[in-house]
């Protein structure tokens, strides 16, 4: 039998990506979504997938902008990506997804204004083939409050009274 869902509600700030097997750290991640494309008049719409965008602060490493550079150059490099909802900083895995087949279609860095005080970040957008909510264990439940034990020597002694 299915373990029942949580009806707990859980925010979107406590989050981790994987991209393959790398955790790779992000500022924000966004909305997954599942779309419906209209095609030509007479014709069934298709089903397909809006991309998904990746935030974080820009950073020395240049392994989102490689990816991105290696698949416009028309190398064929699609990787699973793994979105983890957490129940809170450092917690307990909620949701998972996976975007199955994913590849970068645009990365772009900061931009810049001498006036702001913003961080620069640089953002990744990905499209893929398909998307699993992966499903959790089922959580242990909490144990049964414990009675205490009568030892054997203890039952003896006890005497039913006529």
């Amino acid at each position: 039998m299915p373990a029942e869902p949580s009806a707990e509600v859980h925010g979107t700030s406590c989050f981790r990506v994987f991209i393959g097997k790398s955790e790779v750290g992000f500022a924000a991640v966004g909305a997954i979504s599942s779309q419906a494309v209209a095609g030509d008049p007479g014709t069934l719409p298709r089903d397909g997938y809006a991309t998904l965008t990746l935030r974080r602060a820009l950073t020395g490493t240049t392994e989102l902008f490689d990816w991105r550079r290696a698949v416009a150059a028309g190398k064929p490099d699609r990787r699973s990506v793994t979105i983890q909802q957490l129940d809170r900083a450092g917690g307990a895995v909620v949701n998972e997804w996976r975007l199955e087949q994913a590849w970068p279609v645009r990365w772009s860095g900061p931009g810049f204004d001498a006036l702001a005080a913003a961080v620069a970040c640089e953002e990744l957008e990905l499209a893929f083939d398909d998307v699993t909510w992966l499903t959790l264990p089922a959580p242990v439940p909490e144990p049964l409050a414990t009675l205490p034990t009568v030892s054997p020597a203890a039952r003896r002694r006890v005497t039913p009274t006529p």
